[in-house]
C-alpha cells in the first residue's frame, strides 16, 4: 500500500501540465495535436460544459501542491465577449493563487473552429469534399458562427468527440489557419517548457 501511494505521488510529481477544458471532445483532440508539437507530459480534465468548469476551477486549482505544475485553462468563446470571458476566468485563478502558474485560452468560437481551420484534415477524415463544402468555412474559421452547424452540413453523422479524434488525426498544427489554435498550441508549449 505504501509502494502504491509512492508510485502514484511520484507520477503526479511528474505530470506537470495540466488543462482543463469544457467538454471531451476538447480533450480527444489535444491527447492527439499536443504530441505532434513535441509535449508528452500532460492531463486534460474535461468538464461537463462551462459551468462545471467554471464552478470547479477554484477549487481544484488549489488542490494542487506541486510548485512546478503548470495550468492552462480553455473555454469557448461562442460569439461572447472574449476579454470579459478571460478576465472571468483570470479572476477565478487568481482566487486560487495560481496566477503565475496558469495561463488561460479562450477559444474561437468553439473546438470546431479548429477543425475548419485545417481544410486538408477535413478532407483527410472523409468530412470535407468539394460537393458539400459550405462557404463560410473558406474565410476567417475564428469568424464562423457556430463552426459545428458547417461540420454536420459536411457531414449529417458527425458527432463532437469520434469527430474530434477524426480530425485531429489528421491535423498539421503548423499549418492551421486559426489564429485561437495558434495562441493555443503556443501557450501549451511555453508552460511545458518553464518546468
Amino acid at each position: 500500500m505504501v509502494v502504491a501511494r509512492r508510485i502514484v505521488r511520484q507520477r503526479q510529481s511528474e505530470m506537470t501540465l495540466f488543462i482543463f477544458s469544457e467538454e471531451e471532445s476538447m480533450k480527444e483532440a489535444l491527447n492527439i495535436l499536443l504530441p505532434k508539437i513535441g509535449i508528452e507530459d500532460f492531463k486534460v480534465i474535461p468538464h461537463q460544459g462551462v459551468r462545471d468548469l467554471e464552478r470547479s476551477l477554484a477549487r481544484k486549482l488549489r488542490a494542487w501542491n506541486d510548485p512546478a505544475a503548470r495550468f492552462l485553462v480553455l473555454r469557448d468563446n461562442d460569439k461572447g465577449d472574449c476579454i470579459a470571458r478571460k478576465a472571468r476566468l483570470a479572476e477565478v485563478v487568481a482566487s486560487a493563487g495560481k496566477t503565475d502558474q496558469t495561463k488561460i485560452r479562450i477559444v474561437c468560437q468553439e473546438l470546431e473552429a479548429w477543425f475548419i481551420g485545417d481544410i486538408a484534415a477535413l478532407r483527410a477524415a472523409g468530412i470535407f469534399t468539394a460537393i458539400n463544402a459550405p462557404k463560410a468555412i473558406i474565410g476567417d474559421p475564428d469568424d464562423i458562427d457556430q463552426p459545428i452547424r458547417h461540420l454536420k452540413k459536411m457531414q449529417a453523422t458527425y458527432q463532437k468527440t469520434g469527430g474530434a479524434r477524426a480530425i485531429a488525426e489528421h491535423m498539421e498544427p503548423e499549418c492551421n489557419r486559426s489564429e485561437s489554435f495558434q495562441q493555443t498550441m503556443r501557450a501549451a508549449k511555453q508552460l511545458s517548457d518553464t518546468v
